[in-house]
């Protein structure tokens, strides 16, 4: 089915299960999460598929891969909380195919809800070729960048204390200098989540999200090429 909107009880709905934290609690009220958070979900997945195929005809698009779980993973985590009170999508390749790879995201919680792009995992061998590559096309990157904000994402750099060398504009220093970087663009108003209209912003910025996807997809084939192994052989 197409998505047309969240039920307006989703939030309390999830947020009632994180707080009661247990499995027959869970089990209780299991379809009715389905339905009001998980199935929606899917559904925006499905209606962004076509446009996220002609992005990168390699991307896992099958609804139930791309959503996560209300059930937390515990077993290495400080926080035991058996489940969350958060959602989200994930718009990238199969994780165990492919090293290095860029991934857009959307996710909705209690407080509001984000849209983003990033590189999924770093190293210094993959930040090399990060940097090599904004040196041999610094004009791409740099309107990659410029159309990501223009939808109202705004950068979050983690970056290395000392200069990387290298000789590269002024303005893109600081992506330069990065050892994680993403693109995020949060909302606090919780309407276009129910009345539908957020497929439609997922839709513009995913489009804006494009030329940066694009800009990391080649670095990962570039830093993959060179390694000559995949993600896939490393675990």
């Amino acid at each position: 089915m197409p998505f047309t909107g969240f039920d307006r009880d989703t939030f309390f709905l999830l947020a009632e299960n994180k707080f009661n934290d247990s499995k027959p609690y869970y089990e209780s009220v299991k379809q009715q999460i389905k339905q009001k958070a998980i199935e929606p979900m899917r559904e925006i997945c499905f209606d962004l598929s076509d446009q996220l195929f002609a992005l990168d005809e390699q991307m896992n698009l099958a609804p139930v891969k791309m959503v996560s779980r209300v059930r937390r993973d515990t077993r290495r985590a400080k926080n035991k909380d058996m489940y969350r009170d958060n959602i989200w999508a994930m718009f990238m390749r199969h994780k165990y195919e492919w090293h290095y790879q860029p991934c857009m995201w959307f996710e909705i919680a209690p407080g509001g809800y984000s849209m983003g792009i990033g590189i999924f995992e770093t190293d210094a061998f993959y930040l090399e070729h990060f940097r090599a590559q904004m040196r041999r096309q610094p004009e791409r990157f740099r309107d990659a960048v410029n159309v990501t904000l223009s939808v109202g994402a705004v950068e979050s750099i983690e970056r290395y204390a000392k200069d990387k060398p290298g000789e590269i504009p002024r303005d893109l220093r600081p992506f330069y200098q990065a050892k994680n970087l993403y693109f995020i663009r949060y909302c606090t108003d919780l309407e276009p989540l129910f009345n539908g209209s957020v497929l439609q912003e997922l839709q513009t910025a995913f489009a804006a999200f494009g030329p940066m996807y694009r800009f990391l997809l080649d670095v990962m084939e570039t830093a993959n090429a060179e390694k000559g192994k995949d993600y896939g052989d490393r675990i």
